[in-house]
């Protein structure tokens, strides 16, 4: 019976074992990925900052404008004097119809409120028209 040599590090990996070491690997790519995006996470929703909320309006009056999110969610987001309306042909806030899509820079408060900087005004979804 012949006696195989003890692996060193002049031999190549067996396939098995190294078969092993990606899958290892990759886990813990996977796993530091996963992690790094969820901590991003909390880090964006910190108040004081701006925020970008993408949705179509429901309905928008001159103090605030309510609309849903991409997903789905019913946001309201107050009006200021200073918030700017970027759209062609240029418009006030109450201006704005429900089914319109937009684009609101907002800022966001300690009691969770938002307050628009900027409101950019897209097009009206076909089902408004």
């Amino acid at each position: 019976m012949e006696r195989r040599p003890l692996l060193t590090s002049q031999q190549p990996v067996p396939p098995v074992r190294e078969s092993i070491m990606v899958r290892r690997l990759t886990m813990a790519l996977i796993a530091l990925f996963t992690l790094s995006m969820a901590g991003s996470a909390v880090v964006r929703a910190h108040e004081g900052h701006d925020h970008k909320i993408m949705g179509t309006v429901t309905m928008a009056a001159a103090d605030h404008v309510m609309l849903k999110d991409k997903d789905g969610k019913d946001v309201t987001v107050k009006v200021t004097k200073d918030t700017k309306v970027k759209s062609k042909p240029a418009m006030k806030v109450e201006d704005i119809k429900a089914g319109t899509r937009v684009v609101v820079t907002a800022t966001q408060a300690k009691d969770k409120s938002f307050t628009a900087k900027a409101i950019e005004v897209g097009v009206t979804t076909a089902a408004t028209k």
